[in-house]
């Protein structure tokens, strides 16, 4: 309700509050003059993310003595009607005051925030699912005591308050100044363990099947499956899928540790095996922008700005539950694992300096890495536009400039030298350029065209290999280039309405960096690439087609092209080595842009009938949608076995053909299924003596209960690791992973207002 005042800008449409980007922009006005006069009562019942939703909002519109005031307060509560462990219980709240001083200053406070607790659902393999029964198997939850509970809690409150000035200067004249300030915690929820194998259900060793159809003779993998001397059938009939809560207890509360150290420390308290940690990503985030709005004669226009951000977000893990464990021994277990030097194994070395010992971290406490980005953003802008006739003409442009460096807050043991305090300072110029042509050729027929270049500043999260442990930016790190064009004709006439887009767009010099656990080098390793190209191009229509007495028929088509168009370089790093173990070029060329569907399609019924009555039907219908991508697998390394094969004079032609076959196993990207939904909605008002609205609408999705329709997932960055009779070294898929669209949902809202 506070935030349904916005002003929408699409593709590369300049607007009056900056350059925007590719994709549009979006101005959500929500200062308290602006919200609807009156009280607005809402309900809502669904079964897709949560079961209800209530919310109360009022707006006192403009009062005589230039006060206006506007709050909104709701919640949103339940569990997911398909998922265990997914529920909401989350609550909002908006307050707005607004002052007009005399007819040309308005002042405006604005505080905002939605304070929520969300239990998060984890993709899973295909056997996972084929055990657990159905699509929806979440092996992020377990039973505690009896009661379902989800390790994967997403738990944010970060208010905005912001402070909106605006200034009628002359009539043709008006200054638009904000200053707003977040801030607040934001933690996300996760298992860890010291030692022991990963203790989640979908755990490959856990698996009945896994790799079972890969054994061949000669050939024996690394890893031993614990479910290889079981049948398949015994192994389905024990496995539930559920995280052992209860055991995690019991195992926590009976170990008791014998290192001299921690005996003499702790005494008899049990150091915990198992326990939830919450890894946070707290932003304290300011921003101030100013602009004026100027009109001039001949149809000219002129509006500027200029934009400051500051962001500094503290980036650490806290112990969130010893699950009956009294403390939590901080040191890095692969270092611990790999490294002699005590000193080597240490999260925090000036602690183990200051005391002898690891830190002991009970509830509450951080654990494991503290650092801290630091990011300074500013530019200025102005967008010129003019008319004549049919005619119009729009030039934007801008430049800025971005700063940003890690700060260590922990001395790491493994690098005790590049761990702790500043990195050094990665500054940008950026810059962005529009151009906006339009031609009206009548009330019915009109044209825009738009081309754009920018050159944007790359994104903290991938200028560091591995900012948890130190302050080494990725090699090759580059700002981003975007060219971006789009031509649209829009069509209005009385029985037809319709818009046609095309678009193309190239994007240079992105980078990307994946960590995650390598079982190929058993430690923790991160993929750093740079010099990442992508291509998109495609079209857009969307329609309506009035037919009979409030009913038309409306659609839209979405098909285009996104591709890979370099081979980006990586290096990957260890994060209990310091120095680079592998040098690499990822063979993207040519591969898709993940996620997104690439051919989308929509027809339906629309009806606005009398008495406020509507309802609407459509047909949907996805297609080209990929998964996301392992790069390790389009490496040379990952093939270097089956490449010997081929150039080997000794091999047989058989063994070549197998080989090659393996590579483009290996290299091949996943297609999804094209799939296709049925939706509806009806709704309806009632004026009650022309003073008071009471209303209902009601969405139903995925009418023809289609569970099976892949909606995303990813290919698992682990590898499996076998070795010929010769000793070689040979790699090859894990399993998928995917995420499923739910059955059939329902959103019911009832409304009053008055």
């Amino acid at each position: 309700d506070a935030t349904r005042n916005q002003e929408n800008y699409t593709g590369l449409e300049a607007s009056d509050f900056g350059i925007g980007g590719i994709g549009g922009m979006t101005n959500v006005n929500a200062r308290a003059s602006q919200m609807r006069k009156g009280f607005r009562v809402s309900v809502s019942n669904g079964n897709q993310m949560y079961r209800f939703r209530a919310m109360v909002s009022y707006g006192s519109g403009q009062l005589d003595n230039g006060w206006s005031y506007a709050f909104s307060v709701g919640t949103r509560q339940g569990g997911n009607g398909y998922v265990d462990g997914v529920y909401y219980n989350s609550y909002s709240y908006f307050a707005s005051a607004e002052k007009l001083f005399g007819q040309n200053h308005r002042l405006a406070l604005t505080l905002l925030a939605s304070p929520s607790e969300r239990g998060a659902q984890q993709a899973s393999t295909d056997e996972a699912y084929a055990l657990f029964g159905n699509n929806y198997y979440n092996p992020n939850v377990g039973y505690q005591a009896g009661k379902l509970r989800n390790s994967r809690v997403r738990n944010t409150h970060e208010p905005i308050v912001m402070l909106n000035y605006t200034w009628d200067m002359s009539e043709n004249t008006r200054l638009n100044a904000a200053t707003s300030l977040r801030f607040g915690r934001n933690g996300y929820s996760a298992l860890t363990w010291n030692a022991g194998a990963d203790p989640r259900g979908d755990y490959y060793r856990y698996m009945p099947n896994s790799d079972k159809t890969q054994i061949v003779p000669g050939i024996t993998t690394d890893e031993t499956i614990y479910f290889y001397a079981m049948d398949g059938a015994i192994a389905k009939g024990v496995w539930d899928g559920m995280l052992d809560y209860d055991k995690f207890f019991q195992t926590n509360m009976r170990n008791i540790d014998t290192d001299p150290v921690l005996s003499k420390l702790m005494g008899n308290n049990s150091r915990s095996n198992y326990m939830i940690e919450e890894r946070h990503t707290d932003q304290l985030d300011y921003n101030l922008a100013v602009n004026v709005q100027h009109n001039m004669r001949h149809n000219m226009r002129i509006v500027g700005g200029a934009n400051l951000r500051v962001n500094r977000t503290n980036y650490y893990s806290e112990i969130k539950d010893l699950l009956g464990g009294d403390y939590w021994y901080d040191i890095d277990k692969f270092a611990e694992r790999d490294m002699a030097s005590a000193e080597a194994y240490q999260n925090d070395l000036d602690y183990y300096w200051a005391t002898g010992h690891a830190r002991i971290a009970r509830v509450g406490d951080k654990y494991g890495y503290y650092y801290r980005a630091h990011l300074l953003e500013t530019n200025a802008w102005a967008n010129y536009t003019w008319g004549i006739g049919g005619f119009s003409l729009g030039v934007s442009g801008s430049v800025g400039y971005s700063n940003m460096y890690r700060e260590g807050m922990w001395r790491k043991g493994l690098f005790p030298n590049d761990s702790k305090g500043d990195s050094k300072k990665l500054d940008y110029l950026t810059y962005d350029a529009k151009l906006s042509l339009g031609y009206k050729f009548s009330g019915a027929h009109s044209i825009e065209a738009n081309v754009a270049y920018m050159q944007q500043a790359p994104k903290f999260a991938t200028a560091f290999v591995s900012p948890r442990t130190r302050n080494t930016t990725t090699p090759g790190l580059k700002a981003e280039k975007i060219f971006a064009a789009d031509l649209t004709y829009n069509l209005n006439l009385p029985y037809i309405k319709a818009r046609l887009s095309g678009y193309y767009t190239t994007i240079e010099d992105q980078s990307k960096v994946i960590s995650f656990y390598d079982d190929t080098r058993s430690s923790f390793t991160n993929f750093a690439m740079s010099g990442i190209d992508k291509r998109y191009y495609g079209v857009e229509l969307g329609l309506s087609v009035p037919v009979w007495n409030g009913l038309s028929v409306v659609g839209a088509l979405s098909w285009g092209d996104y591709t890979y168009t370099s081979n980006p370089n990586f290096v990957q790093t260890v994060d209990n080595v310091d120095k680079i173990v592998l040098k690499d070029k990822v063979n993207w060329d040519g591969y898709h842009v993940e996620s997104s569907p690439q051919l989308a399609f929509n027809i339906g019924l629309d009806y606005r009938g009398p008495r406020n009555w509507f309802a609407g039907v459509n047909f949907n219908y996805y297609d080209n949608i990929y998964l996301s991508m392992n790069p390790m697998y389009r490496t040379a390394t990952a093939i270097k076995y089956y490449t010997n094969v081929l150039t080997s004079n000794t091999a047989t032609n058989a063994q070549k053909a197998s080989a090659l076959s393996s590579i483009k196993t290996l290299r091949k990207q996943e297609k999804f299924d094209s799939a296709y939904t049925l939706s509806a909605n009806i709704g309806k008002n009632w004026y009650i003596h022309r003073v008071y609205m009471l209303g209902f609408s009601l969405e139903v999705k995925n009418i023809l209960n289609d569970q099976d329709i892949r909606t995303g997932g990813y290919e698992q960055m682990r590898m499996s690791k076998v070795r010929g009779e010769g000793g070689e070294q040979i790699y090859g898929r894990f399993p998928s992973k995917y995420f499923y669209l739910f059955g059939t949902t329902y959103y019911l809202n009832v409304y009053f207002r008055f």
